[in-house]
Formats: C-alpha cells, sequence, structure tokens
C-alpha cells in the first residue's frame, strides 16, 4: 500500500483545485468545475473564491458569466446550498440530485427560519410535484422574483394554507426540490430581489444522464479534487449519511486505490491520477475567502488546522472564517472591512510568518486590490 505524506498530499489537493497556479479567465467554467462547484450563500464571497483561482478577474467577470454568458450557474444543490456550477456540469448535478428526492419517503422534512432556532416542518411528495410543476409553469419565458414566483406558485395550486404561508414568507426551503429536478436556476438580482429562472430558457435542452451516470461522474470529481478521501468524506460533501453513502462510493469502486494518507487508510482514483502526486510542489497560497471549499472539505481537518486554533476558522454562529494558506494548510485567519478610503484586510496568523511569507501575503492584497477595484490596506496583527 502507497504511504503519502502531508506535503504530497496538499501539493495534489492545491493543484486540483487550481490553487497552486490561477487558471486564465477564459477557463471559469472548468475551474468551478474541477472544484466541484463553489458556494455561494453570498455571491460575492464565491466570486472571491473564484478570483483565488483564476487570473485578473473582477467581480463583474463574474456576474457576466452568470447572468451574460450563461457559462456559469447559481442554483441550490448539494447540502441544499446555493452553489456557482459550470452550465455544462449542471445536468450532471441534476440527474445526481434527483436521487436524494428518492431517498426521502412519502414525506420530505424542510426548514423555516434562518439559525439554530429555525423549525422543521414535512411537505408529502406530491404537494412538492406540484410546486415544481407550477414552477416549471410559471417560468416558462420568464424571469421572476422570489414574491412574484410564490404568488404564481399558490395561485397555480391547491396547497395547505401553511405550505402557501411558507412560500409567500421570503425563505427558499419550498423551491430547492424544483431546482434539484431542474425547473429552476437563479437570475440576476433586481436590486435587493433575487430573480429565477429555467435553465432551459437561457442554456437549451441539453443532454440529460442517467442518474447512476452522474453519480460516477461527481464520485470520480471528488475524488480527484479533495482525494485521499473515504465514503464519509464524499457524504460530507455531498450531504448524506455516511451510511448512504457507502454503497455511492461502490459506483467506482474499481477506479479507487487504498492508501496511507499520514498512517490514515483514504482512497484515490488509480495509478493513472497518482503519479501526479509526485511531480508537485508546494508554495505560499495566501488568502481563502470564507466558505472556500477547500477549507471546507479538507479531511481529515485535524491535518489542516491543530486542535488549538481549529475554533478560529471552523465558527459555529459566524460561519467560516476566511483562512491563511501556507504550503496547503491553515497558517491565520484574515477579515475584510470596508472603509471609506477603500478596504482594510487584518492578517492574524496563528504564528510568526517568515519574510517570504509575508511578501506573498502583500503580493495578495494587491490581487484584492484589482478584485474589488478599490484601495486596499494590509495591517498583520497577532
Amino acid at each position: 500500500m502507497i504511504e503519502l505524506s502531508r506535503a504530497q498530499v496538499n501539493s495534489w489537493r492545491l493543484s486540483k483545485n487550481h490553487l497552486a497556479e490561477r487558471a486564465l479567465k477564459r477557463d471559469m467554467p472548468r475551474v468551478v468545475s474541477d472544484a466541484c462547484g463553489l458556494q455561494a450563500q453570498v455571491l460575492s464571497g464565491a466570486a472571491l473564491s473564484l478570483s483565488a483561482r483564476v487570473d485578473n478577474i473582477t467581480m463583474e467577470d463574474v456576474e457576466d458569466a452568470l447572468w451574460k454568458h450563461w457559462t456559469l450557474v447559481k442554483t441550490w444543490a448539494m447540502r441544499g446550498t446555493l452553489h456557482l456550477l459550470s452550465s455544462y456540469s449542471l445536468p450532471t448535478y441534476v440527474a445526481a440530485l434527483k436521487t436524494r428526492h428518492d431517498l426521502h419517503g412519502e414525506k420530505i422534512s424542510y426548514r423555516i427560519g434562518p439559525g439554530p432556532e429555525d423549525k422543521k416542518y414535512e411537505i408529502t411528495k406530491a404537494e412538492q410535484e406540484q410546486i415544481t410543476k407550477a414552477i416549471d409553469n410559471a417560468l416558462d419565458q420568464h424571469t421572476l422574483t422570489r414574491e412574484e414566483l410564490a404568488h404564481e406558485i399558490v395561485k397555480g395550486t391547491k396547497l395547505r394554507p401553511i405550505l402557501q404561508s411558507h412560500l409567500l414568507s421570503g425563505f427558499g426551503s419550498l423551491l430547492q426540490q424544483a431546482a434539484h429536478q431542474g425547473s429552476l436556476i437563479f437570475g440576476p438580482s433586481q436590486g435587493a430581489k433575487v430573480t429565477f429562472t429555467r435553465p432551459d430558457q437561457w442554456l437549451g435542452r441539453q443532454d440529460q444522464l442517467s442518474s447512476e451516470q452522474a453519480l460516477r461522474t461527481l464520485l470520480r470529481q471528488f475524488y480527484s479534487t479533495y482525494g485521499p478521501a473515504t465514503f464519509e468524506d464524499f457524504a460530507h460533501w455531498w450531504g448524506v449519511s455516511a451510511p448512504e453513502a457507502k454503497p455511492l462510493e461502490q459506483l467506482i469502486a474499481g477506479e479507487l486505490e487504498q492508501v496511507e494518507f499520514d498512517h490514515q487508510p483514504s482512497k484515490i482514483l488509480s495509478s493513472r491520477c497518482r503519479s501526479d502526486l509526485f511531480h508537485r510542489r508546494s508554495a505560499i497560497y495566501p488568502a481563502r475567502p470564507s466558505w472556500d471549499t477547500y477549507v471546507m472539505f479538507y479531511h481529515p481537518r485535524e491535518f489542516f488546522v491543530s486542535q488549538a486554533y481549529r475554533t478560529r476558522i471552523f465558527r459555529q454562529i459566524q460561519g467560516n472564517a476566511p483562512v491563511l494558506l501556507v504550503d496547503g494548510i491553515a497558517a491565520g485567519t484574515w477579515e475584510k472591512t470596508r472603509k471609506k478610503t477603500g478596504i482594510e484586510i487584518m492578517v492574524r496568523p496563528f504564528e510568526a510568518l517568515s519574510s517570504a511569507e509575508r511578501r506573498a501575503v502583500v503580493e495578495e492584497a494587491g490581487l484584492l486590490r484589482e478584485f474589488f477595484g478599490t484601495n486596499v490596506e494590509l495591517s498583520f496583527h497577532p
């Protein structure tokens, strides 16, 4: 069995995540696809994640890719979370996400309300199918705000009053299944209001994969980007329990090879990918924003950040902190504050940085200046 060091794995993962070397602007869709989507609860955060992987892009470039060129889409995907996906990979995710719908019984749970005090409710599959069909009809040749879409759904269905109330409340929980069925993606915002459209209105009719083909494709991509990995790691990313993920891993069992990652049993794609592990170099790749997927799905986490600093990154209430990376592991956190004169970036290293590491952070701040299009003031704090 091959034994892999942390340095080898970190170098591999940075490369596969396009964090070792930024890609060209024209390759944005491929970068998003290789990263297995970018989490996008806040679009500016997803754009910042993309700027860490793609050379010389701005927020406007990301918005153009979404709303003008239609090479990227924003939608609810794995874990019921908003993501940026490449347009060409959307059918793969939809086909795979449909299997999540099949895992439910006759009732589907959903939540209303932000934070830990949100409440859990249930909807029958028949009711959810009514909603999805109404969405499909309402978005035919239309782009609608959340409020407009909710009213169209209520008007076109015979739902229980509590479901009507939840639809009209502004929460998107009851819209997620329609996204998983391929009937809905996000459109450009109208001021503070989000909008929705139907994927085929922008992208045309796309070839449909079987759910098994789609799951195989996503499993290969996950193990390629985040490997070495286990089925528990895939479960974390895909948003299912470990027992549900174990048989899914079997779909590509013949393509996986057992390895030891610093004495931890794990798996990677077979030898055609493995040789790359021995030809990568680590370096300093400084600023990763909140909810960056490299940080979220680095496993085992104790290899990424020591227990002493873990709560400074993986915060329960505020979410993941933006991370300073050195050689693929957490070396500190950073925070961004808007001021009248521009943006202040405050870096908080866990330990003293070398002069080379500080220079790399300064260079990264220069790139952030280009991304934000404003002055960036950089400071270091213990």
